[in-house]
């Protein structure tokens, strides 16, 4: 999907791929189909020459914004004309948590970040921090729900309205379908919203 990708973005803005002096692209899950420097993987994928490098960068959900700072920065310091920044995650074929593979070669947060932690009560999950961070600033369910429901409405009303279609590359799924849209926009309402944990 990243070389897929990569190829139509110098097609469509026609830049010759030799000129190309970094591909940099950020990508949390570096396991099965994601690892190895996906980047490099997607540069050859696309049938750039051999002589493009290509790096793979993990600062966690800020990959990918990680990588075009670094791109931005070597264009600036005058060691890079050409480069892409971009980021890939394809949670459906590797899915959040899979590089920590079970544990079976150890946790990522040994016991002096436990210690460093400790007092506070320890690191916790993404979805307990979400509720301390809403408990603090006074957030609530209802509230959560309204700036997600308008979050939604408005991305299925920019849909509808063709706003994403120079964003988004038409390409076929795994049972032959034409995926032209975001699959990640979903209706909602108030009520759907409310029955979710």
């Amino acid at each position: 999907l990243a070389g897929y990708t990569l190829k139509a973005l110098v097609e469509r803005n026609g830049i010759d791929p030799t000129l190309i002096e970094d591909v940099i692209m950020g990508c949390v899950m570096q396991v099965g189909e994601q690892s190895t420097n996906i980047a490099r993987n997607a540069v050859l994928a696309a049938g750039f020459p051999d002589t493009v490098p290509a790096t793979t960068i993990d600062r966690q959900c800020g990959s990918s914004q990680q990588a075009a700072h670094f791109a931005a920065q070597g264009v600036m310091a005058g060691a890079y004309d050409v480069v892409i920044a971009s980021g890939i995650e394809a949670m459906t074929r590797v899915p959040m948590g899979s590089s920590m593979a079970d544990g079976k070669y150890g946790l990522p947060f040994g016991p002096q970040i436990g210690l460093r932690y400790a007092s506070e009560g320890g690191l916790v999950p993404q979805g307990v921090s979400a509720e301390l961070i809403a408990d603090k600033w006074g957030l609530t369910r209802d509230d959560l729900d309204r700036f997600a429901l308008r979050s939604q409405n408005n991305a299925a009303r920019a849909t509808q309205e063709g706003r994403f279609e120079r964003e988004i590359l038409p390409i076929l799924d795994a049972e032959g379908n034409l995926m032209t849209t975001d699959e990640g926009i979903r209706a909602s309402s108030m009520e759907s919203l409310g029955a979710l944990k």
